[in-house]
């Protein structure tokens, strides 16, 4: 049950268009952004803020979901951990790497360049953060700076999400949710208070 419950769509034209860009990239409205409609201009500006860090991206989106995922499940935030799965698997991951990445540092399916990428969103998705020098000679060794700024844009944004979503108690929507209950391992992923009762 949130802690705020979150408008009706309806009861904000003015939002409409932030909606519809927000559905179009994620393939849903989520109950996240109807909440924080209570105030439409902090909302718009940073809807427009998240999308523009995806648009002007150089690497590749699944990498940004996968260091999105590691990042929020670092925080222990299940909303954003549960939506990443979901938008993960749409764009076509491999259902197999979405589970493992839990296991990043030894399985197979992830490269020496994901494991640099990883290991900085599960260090700086912690509070206090763990990051150190080495995260960083390790990235240097496959992303240029503007790439590993990037990295760093993601997490910071799901910081903000993840802290949203925890803070207010967000419900989860039916696709992330189904999916995350059908694939996640249960060691690694629960609804907790992101239940709609």
């Amino acid at each position: 049950m949130p802690f705020i419950e979150p408008l009706p769509r309806e009861s904000l034209p003015d939002l409409e268009p932030t909606f519809q860009d927000t559905e179009s990239f994620l393939g849903f409205l989520p109950n996240d952004v109807l909440t924080m409609a209570y105030m439409a201009e902090p909302t718009k500006a940073f809807m427009d803020f998240c999308l523009a860090i995806y648009k002007n991206a150089t690497l590749p989106q699944i990498l940004l979901h996968l260091v999105g995922m590691v990042a929020s499940a670092a925080s222990g935030c299940r909303y954003c951990t549960s939506h990443l799965a979901n938008k993960l698997f749409d764009e076509g991951a491999d259902k197999q790497k979405i589970t493992d990445v839990w296991l990043y540092e030894t399985s197979p399916l992830f490269t020496p360049a994901e494991r640099a990428a990883l290991a900085l969103a599960q260090a700086c998705g912690q509070s206090p953060s763990q990051v150190d020098q080495a995260h960083y000679d390790a990235l240097r060794k496959h992303y240029t700076e503007r790439e590993i700024v990037e990295l760093m844009f993601i997490i910071c944004q799901f910081g903000f999400w993840n802290r949203w979503n925890d803070g207010v108690g967000t419900v989860l929507e039916d696709a992330p949710r189904t999916f995350s209950e059908q694939t996640l391992p249960e060691e690694h992923w629960s609804l907790g208070k992101h239940a709609a009762q």
